[in-house]
């Protein structure tokens, strides 16, 4: 098990994960850190608050950046892309 560490690139903020969490590999981490990203925006919604992380960085034990864990990816696997983005307006209205 190797120890990884979750920092949460907000886009006016960077928050540091100090104390890591033992996974087996590295597709453990990112599957974990889309799960991190999914919860959090979820906590947002019911919060009706703004959600502003960008990205969640997944760093080793070393601090070396090993992978980095796009927002909008994490959420496309839940919530298709044509339903948050802008859509031009309807022609018939």
């Amino acid at each position: 098990m190797q120890r990884y560490h979750f920092h949460l690139n907000f886009l006016s903020s960077y928050v540091t994960d100090d104390d890591g969490t033992e996974l087996p590999d590295l597709e453990a981490a990112k599957t974990e850190a889309r799960q991190v990203i999914r919860d959090l925006a979820a906590e947002h919604l019911k919060g009706r608050r703004e959600f502003t992380l960008h990205s969640i960085r997944i760093c080793a034990e070393n601090g070396d950046l090993l992978a980095a864990v796009p927002t909008s990816e994490a959420l496309s696997e839940v919530i298709p892309p044509h339903i948050y983005k802008p859509s031009p307006p309807d022609s018939h209205v």
